[in-house]
Parts: C-alpha cells; sequence; structure tokens
C-alpha cells in the first residue's frame, strides 16, 4: 500500500515496509560501512497507530513492537507488497498448518510428535499463543509438570495472550493444571481468562472446583454464587452449592462432637 492510495481509500495502513540500514563492521583498514534491507510489518491500530514489528528471516512478524508516526513511516519506509504477499503471507499460513497438525496430533494421542511439532513452531515464532499453549498441554497429558511449569512461566510473559480469543486456552490449561493438582498455576489461569470474559458462568464454576480442591471452600462458594447469577439454570453449580453446604455442616457435627470428648479428657486429668 502506498500515502497515495491510503489517502484515497481511506483503508487503514497494512503490510511489509522495508528500509536501509547502515551498519559499521571491521576495525581500522578493514572497517566498513554495511548496508542492509530490513523487513517491518507495519499495522494501523483502530486509534490509528502505526505498530511496526520486524519480519524474522523466515519472514514471520518478530520482535519487540514499537510505534511510529505515519510521517515517519513514509519517509523512512518503502512498501514491500512482494514480500507481504509472496513470502510473509505462506509464511503464517504455513506456520498455522503446523500448529494446527500438532493440536491434531496431540487430540489423537500422540503427544511426542505433538512436542515436535509444537517446537517447530515455535522455533519460528517464539511468542506463538496457540503454540506456546499446546505445548503446555502436552506436557500436562504426559504428566511432566517440569516441563508445564517453564511453559506457564513463558505463557505468562506473551503479551498476545490476553486476547479474548484465547480465553479458551486459559481456560483448558487451567482445568489440566487441576487435574495435575497444580491449583495454584491453575487459579491464575482462570482468573485471567476471566479478565477476558467476565461473564462466562462455566469459568466460576472451575474455578470454585479448583478452590475446592485446593481446601478453600467459602472461596468456592463464592465462585459458584457468581457462576449462578450469571445462569441461573444452572444444574451442576447448584449441585456443587449443596455438596460444599453438606461438607461444612459435617465440619461442624465433627468439631462439635469431638470437643465434649476433648473436655471430658482434660478434667479427667485434673482429677488426677
Amino acid at each position: 500500500m502506498t500515502f497515495d492510495t491510503h489517502q484515497q481509500s481511506g483503508q487503514a495502513i497494512k503490510g511489509v515496509f522495508s528500509t536501509v540500514s547502515v551498519t559499521v563492521v571491521g576495525f581500522g583498514a578493514t572497517k566498513r560501512r554495511v548496508k542492509q534491507t530490513v523487513y517491518v510489518y507495519v499495522e494501523e491500530s483502530p486509534t490509528g497507530e502505526i505498530v511496526c514489528q520486524p519480519l524474522s528471516q523466515q519472514y514471520v512478524p518478530l520482535g519487540r513492537k514499537r510505534v511510529i508516526d505515519k510521517e515517519k513511516l513514509f519517509k523512512s519506509f518503502i512498501p514491500a507488497p512482494d514480500i507481504y504477499l509472496e513470502h510473509m503471507l505462506p509464511a503464517l499460513a504455513s506456520l498455522e498448518k503446523t500448529v494446527d497438525q500438532a493440536e491434531s496430533l496431540r487430540q489423537d494421542g500422540a503427544l511426542f510428535s505433538a512436542e515436535f511439532e509444537f517446537k517447530n513452531a515455535l522455533r519460528l515464532d517464539e511468542h506463538h499463543v496457540r503454540a506456546s499453549f499446546g505445548l503446555g498441554l502436552t506436557y500436562l497429558d504426559r504428566g511432566e509438570k517440569e516441563g508445564a511449569l517453564l511453559v506457564f512461566r513463558r505463557i505468562s510473559r506473551l503479551s498476545g495472550a490476553t486476547a479474548p480469543e484465547h480465553k479458551h486456552l486459559f481456560n483448558e490449561f487451567g482445568i489440566k493444571l487441576r487435574k495435575a493438582g497444580m491449583h495454584r498455576q491453575a487459579m491464575i489461569h482462570y482468573c485471567k481468562a476471566l479478565r477476558l470474559s467476565r461473564e462466562d458462568q462455566n469459568l466460576y464454576y472451575n474455578l470454585a472446583r479448583t478452590l475446592y480442591e485446593a481446601g478453600r471452600l467459602r472461596a468456592a462458594r463464592r465462585m459458584l454464587d457468581e457462576a449462578l447469577k450469571r445462569q441461573r439454570d444452572f444444574p451442576e453449580a447448584r449441585l456443587f452449592v449443596d455438596y460444599i453446604r453438606e461438607k461444612s455442616l459435617e465440619t461442624i457435627a465433627a468439631t462439635s462432637l469431638e470437643l465434649p470428648s476433648f473436655e471430658a479428657g482434660a478434667a479427667k486429668r485434673g482429677g488426677e
């Protein structure tokens, strides 16, 4: 897209641009200036910001994003539609195909093959959200908690992971973490999912299950109440509330039965 086209059509800027970077290499008599063409992916946000990100050698947007103004973009960069159409788009399509294949392998139980494909995708784009979640889920499916924790830390640093479309990934990862007994990590993922979708009753229910298994009955009950606020006809949540109420009553009854026994023993010892 050129500047003139943008002005006439009013469309948001989106595509690959190039610029020439000059670096000095060598020392003394061998010192020389080297010119290198640098490609960046540029996209105009809904607020009008021009966000650019370097392309890797595989033509995948990778690295730190930065915001520049339109004047600098069209003064310092040249549109490169051929790179966008012939290299970047096919590279992204191939990357997504690799992740799709890895997810299919994981669902079929071919966990080592799935790990291989997820890692292939992450070699192309180390910040790929679906591939990161997929690798973590693969480790959890294999019972490898240490590997899952490493992926968990990586995901927590991914800025793109907080996009609304990734809510279900946080939810699925939370379920797997809970089943693996990793309750604290599961709670963190459910809370992130809830920040993306505060009206999803299923997330409150799943968080309640995790809290209950962690021994936090009151907090679990509060989450169930939140789920029922959003969906009154939620039979699983109502059954869970009844179950927690019964457990609480059993605990109170057991405590009250133990108390006289303790006092009687104390009185007897006092008499001795």
